[in-house]
C-alpha cells in the first residue's frame, strides 16, 4: 500500500468508510474524512470546493443513500437522486480537478436480476434490475458509466469495484432502513429480551445471498486498489451463499432467541439467488478471513455494546 498519500474516503462516517479509515491510518498516509454530514455531496459546486481546497491524491467513493428492501421501496426517487447525484459529482470534478486515483463502489444490486449466477462482471445491463433495488442499482449504474466514458476518452485508471453485500460493527440498525442482517440482529435481540415467542421475516427464507465482513469487505478494497492494474470492473466476494432461513436460524443462535420463526411469502424478498463471480480477486491470492459465523459473533457483540 503507498504511503504519504492524502486519501479522501468519500463515506467516512458509515460502517465501511470508518473501517477503511481505520487501516489507512495505520500507515503514514494522511486520511480526509468529509463525508455527507460534514457537507451535501449532491450539490456539484460543494464537492468541487471542498477538491480544491482538500487536494487529496486518491478518492474512495464509498458514500451512498443505503438501505434494505423496505427503504429502497418507500424511498425510491430520493435513491435514484442522491445516489446518482453524489456518485457523478465525485467522479466528475476527479476528472476536472485531475485527481489521477478514483476508486468507485458499486452494487452486486446493479446486476440483472435473472443474471447468471455466479454473476460475472460482463453482466452488466443485459437485463433488467430487480425492482426492489432499481433505483440504487441505476444510480451506481451511472456512476460505473461515467467512468468507464472518462477512462476511455481521456485514458484514465479509473476503478470500479462491485462488492457483495457487507455487515459487521457500525452498521445500521434501523427498523425502516436496515439491511437484512442488522435487521435480524435487531429484531432477534429485541425479541428475546421482551419474551416475544414468534417472529415474522419477509418473504420465503428460500432465497440466496452472499454476505462479506466488514472487515474484509475494506481489506479487500485496498488490495484491489493496490494489486489490479486491468482497466476494468472486477466484483469483490466470498463465494459462499447461504439460504436467507439458515442465516435466521443462526443469528437466532447467536442472539440467544428461543421462539417460532415464520417467513411470510406474501411480502417481498428481491431476487432468489444472487452471487458473485469471484475469480478475478481470488486469481490475484486475495482471500477473506471471516467466516460468516465469525463476522456475526463480532457484529452482535459490538451491537450489545454498543445498544
Amino acid at each position: 500500500m503507498s504511503d504519504n498519500r492524502k486519501i479522501w474516503i468519500t463515506g467516512s462516517s458509515g460502517m465501511l468508510g470508518k473501517r477503511l479509515c481505520s487501516i489507512l491510518k495505520s500507515s503514514d498516509n494522511v486520511i480526509l474524512e468529509g463525508n455527507t454530514k460534514i457537507f451535501d455531496q449532491t450539490i456539484q459546486k460543494n464537492v468541487i470546493d471542498w477538491l480544491k481546497i482538500n487536494k487529496p491524491d486518491e478518492i474512495i467513493v464509498s458514500s451512498a443513500l443505503v438501505g434494505g428492501i423496505n427503504f429502497n421501496l418507500s424511498s425510491s426517487a430520493e435513491f435514484l437522486y442522491k445516489n446518482s447525484m453524489i456518485a457523478l459529482n465525485i467522479i466528475q470534478a476527479a476528472h476536472d480537478l485531475d485527481i489521477k486515483n478514483l476508486v468507485f463502489l458499486g452494487s452486486s444490486c446493479m446486476y440483472p436480476k435473472n443474471a447468471t449466477q455466479p454473476i460475472k462482471e460482463g453482466s452488466l445491463n443485459q437485463g433488467e434490475i430487480e425492482f426492489t433495488n432499481e433505483s440504487y442499482g441505476i444510480a451506481k449504474i451511472l456512476g460505473v458509466k461515467l467512468i468507464e466514458k472518462i477512462n476511455s476518452q481521456y485514458n484514465r485508471k479509473y476503478l470500479t469495484i462491485v462488492p457483495t453485500a457487507a455487515f459487521g460493527p457500525g452498521d445500521i440498525y434501523d427498523e425502516k432502513k436496515s439491511h437484512v442482517i442488522p435487521a435480524m440482529i435487531m429484531k432477534f435481540h429485541n425479541a428475546k429480551l421482551n419474551n416475544i415467542k414468534e417472529l415474522t421475516f419477509w418473504g420465503s427464507g428460500e432465497a440466496q445471498r452472499e454476505f462479506i465482513f466488514v472487515d474484509d469487505m475494506a481489506e479487500g478494497i485496498l488490495f484491489i486498489k493496490d494489486n489490479f492494474k486491468r482497466n476494468e470492473m472486477i466484483n469483490l466476494g466470498t463465494g459462499i451463499e447461504i439460504k436467507i432461513k439458515k442465516l435466521a436460524y443462526i443469528i437466532a443462535e447467536i442472539t440467544g432467541y428461543k421462539g417460532n420463526i415464520i417467513f411470510d411469502k406474501s411480502k417481498p424478498e428481491g431476487v432468489m439467488r444472487k452471487i458473485l463471480d469471484n475469480k478475478k480477486i481470488k486469481d490475484l491470492g486475495w482471500k477473506p478471513r471471516y467466516s460468516l459465523e465469525e463476522g456475526l459473533e463480532i457484529t452482535y457483540k459490538d451491537y450489545c455494546k454498543n445498544t
